[in-house]
């Protein structure tokens, strides 16, 4: 999985030392998130001490509905905003609200989503697709983040 590195304030960007804001490892998992930086960083906290029952959709479904009951007790806020790919038990499942779905080949997420698909089907590494948003989207700003493990099928 991997992630550009800009954090934009308004129409600012934010020079933060923190490369894996978009993306972390936390409790076994890896997580990756685009939206508001607020629910990405309680969604890293809320995953400190809970997982999902299962590497399964529908695990990932009340995972996900745990997470908006948490976060509106904190917040006040149910809506989940952000969209986010999830490692969990080496599957990756893709996360838009309460849809969830495993990917089976490749997935992107974020403003260079369509640059980094493109590239992806056309056989690009997961960083080439990457670094293909970085310089086609405004919105995408290198250094290149990477989290890579390896697994069987």
């Amino acid at each position: 999985m991997a992630s550009d590195s800009i954090l934009v304030r308004g129409w600012t960007q934010n020079k933060s030392n923190d490369k894996f804001a978009k993306m972390s490892e936390v409790n076994g998992m890896i997580i990756g998130g685009v939206g508001f930086a607020e629910e990405t960083s309680l969604f890293q906290i809320f995953c400190e001490t809970r997982k999902p029952g299962a590497a399964t959709e529908s695990s990932l479904v009340n995972f996900i509905s745990e997470f908006a009951d948490w976060k509106n007790s904190k917040m006040e806020r149910y809506k989940i905003e952000n969209e986010y790919i999830i490692v969990v038990e080496n599957k990756a499942f893709y996360i838009q609200s309460f849809f969830v779905k495993e990917i089976m080949a490749y997935e992107a997420i974020g403003a260079g989503m369509d640059f980094a698909l493109a590239a992806l089907y056309f056989g690009k590494s997961v960083p080439e697709a990457v670094s293909a948003a970085c310089e086609l989207s405004v919105y995408c700003e290198k250094p290149i983040n990477f989290i890579e493990r390896k697994w069987g099928k």
